[in-house]
């Protein structure tokens, strides 16, 4: 007896992939993920990495960012005392996501970019300019990533994309 074979060929299938995907770059779908990790960490000091809050500042730390708001414009969320990585917004501002469709699947990536200025004291300019993704490492050994999610979180992400992705595949 002879074997029955059905052939189907997915090459339909990963164009359609790529025009999700760039639907989804148009519409920023990156950003809303990203907004979201920013908002909790901004306004709720949430850790991703925990899911709990930041552990609360030590006085020094309180002084100095009262210290450094005197001398430079602040974002609207930062209190000396609220440890939600935010003085003037510009590290979280500096945070940048992109989806891309690769030939096994889809990459969401997500990290800082750019250079951190220098804050400014009453007798000049205080410590030196650096990278952002410096900086991130620094707050990363400090057990304040703000971008050091959990599993839990990295799989809601996945189901949102793949949500998605099914939605316009359609």
């Amino acid at each position: 007896m002879s074997k029955t074979k059905v052939t189907y060929k997915l090459d339909n299938l990963q164009q359609k992939i790529k025009r999700a995907v760039s639907q989804l770059k148009k519409e920023k779908f990156a950003d809303t993920i990203k907004d979201a990790i920013v908002t909790a960490v901004r306004e709720k000091a949430i850790n991703p990495k925990t899911n709990r809050k930041f552990k609360s500042l030590s006085k020094s730390t309180i002084e100095y960012r009262k210290y450094l708001a005197k001398n430079n414009r602040t974002h609207p969320k930062f209190s000396p005392s609220k440890p939600n990585l935010t003085i003037t917004g510009r590290l979280l501002d500096s945070i940048k996501a992109r989806i891309t469709s690769k030939s096994k699947g889809l990459l969401y990536r997500i990290d800082v970019t750019g250079n951190h200025k220098r804050y400014k004291g009453k007798d000049g300019l205080i410590g030196k300019e650096q990278t952002n993704k410096a900086i991130r490492g620094y707050l990363a050994e400090q057990g304040r990533d703000p971008l050091g999610l959990t599993e839990k979180s990295k799989g809601k992400i996945i189901r949102l994309l793949t949500l998605a992705i099914r939605e316009r595949l359609r």
